[in-house]
C-alpha cells in the first residue's frame, strides 16, 4: 500500500520539465517519544516507548505556475516492548500534485490525498477535479482506489467515485448535492450515498450550517447535522447544534475490532445536542465553555451529559498557546461517569517547537481495578 504514491514522490523531479524545478520548498519534521505502561492479559505489565517521526513537505509555485506537490507520512520504532508484531510501523498518508486556478475557480489533485467534498470524507489514490463558473455554479468529480487501513479481516473497497453539484456566492452562501459510490462487499452490498449541504451567512452576525446524508444501500438516513452560530460582537461567539446518526447506516464496515459487535450495537441511534460559547476577555485570553447532551436509543451505553469550562491564552505573536480545562460527565450508567482535567502549552523559539499536554480522568466507578487514568505527552 502506498507503492504508487511513493514511486510518484521519488520520480517527481524526473517527471517535471526543467523550468518547473524552480519552486518554493518547505519541509517539516516532528519527532515524538512516548512512554507508558499497560497491564496485559495474564496480569503482567509491559513498558512501551514508541518513537514517532512525522515528515511533511510542500513544493509550491513550480516554474512560477499555480502547480504544487505535497506529501505527508509517518514512521514508528519501538524502543521498549513492541506495540505490534514487528516493533515498527508507518504510512504514506498523502502524496499528490495539485493545481489551483489563479482566480480560485478550479482545482485538480492527482495522487494520494484526503478528500472532503459533500458526502465524501475519504483517503484515496486517484484524481479530483473541481470547477466553478463566474456566476457561482460548479461541479466536482473524483475517482480512484480507497485507502482503508484495517486491523481486522474486513474487506476493503475496490474502487470509489462520485461528485458534487453546487452553487456558491463567496461570503454569503453555498449549497450542494453530492453522490458517492464505493465498490465492495459492505453489509452484502456496495456503499452508495447521496447528500445535501448548505452554508448561509446572510450579511448579519448569524451563520447556519447543515448537512444530511442518505445511505442508498441501506435505504436509511445515515446522518444529519445542523449548527447555528451567533457572533454578536468580535469578543463573543455562540454556537448551538443538533446531530443524529446510526452506526450501521453511517459506516460501511468496522476497520477496528473496538467497533465490532457486541462492543457496539450497530443499530443504535445517537442524538447529540450541544452549545458552545467563547469570550475574549482581553487580547489573547479567551474563556471557553460548552455543554453536550448525548442520547442513545439503547440503554447500553445509555445517555450522558458533558459540561466543560476552559481558559486559553495565545502568546508569542499567536504562534503559541497555553491553557487549562475541566470537564464533568454525568451518565445513566455509573461506568460512564468521570471528571476530566487538562493542562497544555507550546513554545516556539526560532525553528524549534516544544509542547506539553497533560490529561487525567477520574472515574466515578472503579473499572478493572482502576479509578483514574492519566497521560503526559511532550
Amino acid at each position: 500500500m502506498g507503492l504508487c504514491c511513493a514511486t510518484l514522490l521519488l520520480l517527481l523531479p524526473a517527471l517535471l520539465p526543467a523550468p518547473c524545478l524552480a519552486a518554493d520548498i518547505t519541509l517539516s519534521s516532528r519527532t515524538y517519544l512516548l512512554y507508558y505502561e499497560r497491564e496485559v492479559t495474564g496480569g503482567s505489565d509491559k513498558e512501551f516507548a514508541p518513537l514517532y517521526e512525522y515528515l511533511s513537505g510542500d513544493v509550491s509555485n513550480l516554474g512560477g505556475n499555480p502547480l504544487s506537490f505535497h506529501f505527508y507520512g509517518w514512521g514508528r520504532v519501538d524502543l521498549a516492548d513492541d506495540t505490534d508484531d514487528d516493533g515498527t510501523g508507518g504510512d504514506l498518508a498523502s502524496a499528490y500534485l495539485q493545481y489551483l486556478h489563479p482566480t480560485g475557480n478550479g482545482e485538480m489533485r492527482l495522487g494520494r490525498f484526503f478528500l472532503t467534498e459533500g458526502v465524501a470524507a475519504e483517503i484515496l489514490d486517484g484524481i479530483f477535479l473541481k470547477g466553478r463558473t463566474p456566476v457561482g455554479f460548479g461541479l466536482s468529480v473524483f475517482g480512484g482506489v480507497p485507502v482503508e487501513d484495517s486491523i481486522t479481516s474486513t474487506d476493503e473497497g475496490d474502487s470509489i467515485y462520485g461528485g458534487r453539484l453546487f452553487f456558491a456566492r463567496a461570503g454569503y452562501a453555498e449549497i450542494g448535492v453530492s453522490y458517492l459510490m464505493e465498490d465492495g462487499d459492505f453489509q452484502g452490498d456496495d456503499r452508495e450515498m447521496v447528500g445535501g449541504d448548505i452554508w448561509l451567512k446572510p450579511g448579519i452576525p448569524v451563520e447556519l450550517l447543515g448537512r444530511a446524508d442518505y445511505n442508498v444501500s441501506t435505504s436509511s438516513l445515515a446522518r444529519q447535522r445542523y449548527v447555528l452560530r451567533l457572533i454578536p460582537s468580535s469578543r463573543l461567539g455562540l454556537a448551538a447544534g443538533y446531530e443524529e446518526y446510526t452506526y450501521k447506516d453511517l459506516f460501511q464496515n468496522a476497520l477496528n475490532s473496538a467497533f465490532l459487535s457486541p462492543a457496539i450495537d450497530i443499530t443504535d441511534e445517537v442524538q447529540v445536542l450541544f452549545v458552545d460559547l467563547d469570550f475574549l476577555i482581553t487580547e489573547g485570553l479567551t474563556v471557553e465553555a460548552g455543554v453536550k447532551s448525548i442520547q442513545h436509543d439503547r440503554s447500553d451505553p445509555g445517555d450522558a451529559t458533558r459540561a466543560e469550562l476552559g481558559l486559553r491564552y495565545a502568546y508569542n505573536d499567536r504562534k503559541d498557546v497555553a491553557g487549562l480545562s475541566a470537564a464533568f460527565v454525568s451518565a445513566d450508567r455509573d461506568e460512564n461517569e468521570y471528571q476530566e482535567f487538562r493542562v497544555f502549552a507550546t513554545y516556539s523559539p526560532g525553528l524549534w517547537r516544544f509542547s506539553l499536554d497533560a490529561l487525567t480522568h477520574q472515574y466515578e466507578k472503579v473499572i478493572s481495578g482502576i479509578d483514574d487514568a492519566y497521560q503526559v505527552v511532550g
